[in-house]
């Protein structure tokens, strides 16, 4: 089984911390590395220099919010698989996430081992 790159974005380094302990913590052996940005274009610099399999992806964060930075690198990086993660509820964010290119959407309050485990099952389709 090929081991994943992950990409956390998300201007809380709390939820950052978190989320990595985590992901670390239930799939530590399916992980080869995971990075950190703390805005959409952190992420998209990030992207010019590092390979990813994954992007977990915050909706509100400064510079550039997590729809436009999706949008773009999912038109930029085809196989990449993104992630959205947030405490936005509205069925407006998940459409426009969904619409940027996410393959998924994660409340932050409900984010547990089995929605991470289906967020990571998403296949290649490519």
């Amino acid at each position: 089984m090929k081991k994943l790159k992950i990409l956390i974005v998300d201007d809380n380094p709390h939820f950052v911390n978190a989320l990595r302990f985590m992901l670390l913590d239930y799939f530590e052996e399916r992980i080869d590395s995971i990075y950190t940005a703390s805005d959409g274009q952190d992420c998209l610099n990030q992207l010019k220099s590092k390979v990813c399999d994954f992007i977990f992806m915050d909706i509100n964060m400064p510079t550039m919010n997590g729809i436009e930075a999706t949008r773009q690198a999912t038109i930029l990086y085809r196989n990449l698989i993104v992630i959205a993660v947030s405490f936005h509820s509205e069925m407006k964010f998940v459409v426009q996430m969904i619409e940027a290119g996410a393959r998924s959407y994660i409340i932050k309050d409900e984010i547990s081992r089995e929605s991470l485990e289906k967020a990571l099952a998403i296949e290649y389709t490519f």
